[in-house]
């Protein structure tokens, strides 16, 4: 029988690197792979997880940065603080338009309005010619401070005739006002 043979030292060295081979194969199938993988998966969840906690950064920063500016709104003096209009100022906004503008023969042309999450933006692009820069300051003071939400998305100056200490002013900008929507 094959049991009761005693094996050569050759036979028996063999059968022991065949055993640790084995044994190493075992270990890397049932220990090392599922340690290797699960370790993989916990490093791309990490990654996961620190980019929404960057983002969740941000947007605390963000929340923080909106709540102070809503308290220093709500902490102005009710006379200063603009609420957002009832939708259709337009006629309002014309005949302030008229004393703002007067004497600088002004051109205007106004966007579509745009709906948005209850808010209608009216874009207004205006050109004029002021007499000075006191007077081009004048008109865009008077423009943004109509106690209607308003941002002045953009404003060109310069000089009407090419010299711009003796010229007059070419003034051209786009200001888009907000209502709220009905």
């Amino acid at each position: 029988m094959i049991l009761t043979r005693s094996f050569t030292r050759r036979e028996k060295v063999l059968m022991l690197v065949l055993s640790l081979l084995l044994i190493a194969g075992v270990y890397v199938v049932l220990v090392d792979q599922p340690i290797r993988s699960a370790h993989a998966a916990l490093d791309s969840e990490r990654a996961v997880t620190e980019t929404e906690l960057g983002t969740a950064t941000v947007l605390a920063a963000e929340y923080d940065r909106m709540k102070a500016e809503l308290e220093q709104i709500l902490a102005l003096p009710p006379g200063k603080l603009s609420a957002l209009p009832p939708y259709d100022n337009f006629q309002t906004l014309m005949v302030r338009f008229n004393h703002i503008f007067a004497g600088t023969e002004p051109e205007l042309s106004f966007d579509p309005v745009t709906f948005t999450d209850g808010v209608a933006a009216r874009t207004v692009r205006f050109r004029f010619t002021a007499q000075d820069h006191k007077k081009a300051r004048s008109v865009i003071t008077e423009l943004t401070g109509l106690g209607f939400r308003c941002l002045l998305d953009s404003l060109d100056l310069a000089p009407a005739n090419g010299d711009i200490e003796t010229d007059a002013l070419s003034v051209s900008g786009t200001i888009t006002f907000y209502e709220q929507a009905q």
